[in-house]
């Protein structure tokens, strides 16, 4: 996000706007995948440091320093997805929230995860 700031001031507004897409992208991204773009971040890093001003010069620097730990750490980092919203015991309370994201009465006996006690 700094490096973002810093080709923002320096004028360099589309590789400011790539910096702060690149910060979502890796965060979605795993694998192979998120390798691929750490090493885009370090060829655009030090594309951008060679346009002259400082403040481009440091925004390069920050964007190749995050490809580098893209390409080297890019593995063993989280990737966003239902894999945190595994729920490890059954839950009765999120049973019911999860009938009602699905459109089901989760107090109506009929309904797959409606309640099981007779009114």
């Amino acid at each position: 996000m700094g490096a973002a700031g810093a080709f923002w001031g320096a004028g360099s507004v589309p590789v400011a706007l790539l910096s702060l897409a690149s910060v979502a992208a890796v965060v979605a991204l795993s694998g192979v995948a998120r390798r691929v773009l750490g090493a885009l971040l370090i060829v655009v890093g030090i594309a951008a440091a060679f346009s002259g001003h400082w403040l481009a010069i440091v925004g390069g620097v920050l964007v190749a320093g995050s490809g580098v730990l893209q390409v080297l750490l890019g593995a063993r980092m989280p990737k966003i997805g239902v894999g945190g919203q595994k729920t490890r015991a059954h839950d009765p309370e999120t049973d019911m929230w999860r009938a009602l994201e699905r459109g089901d009465d989760p107090t109506d006996d009929r309904t797959p995860g409606g309640a099981s006690s007779n009114e």
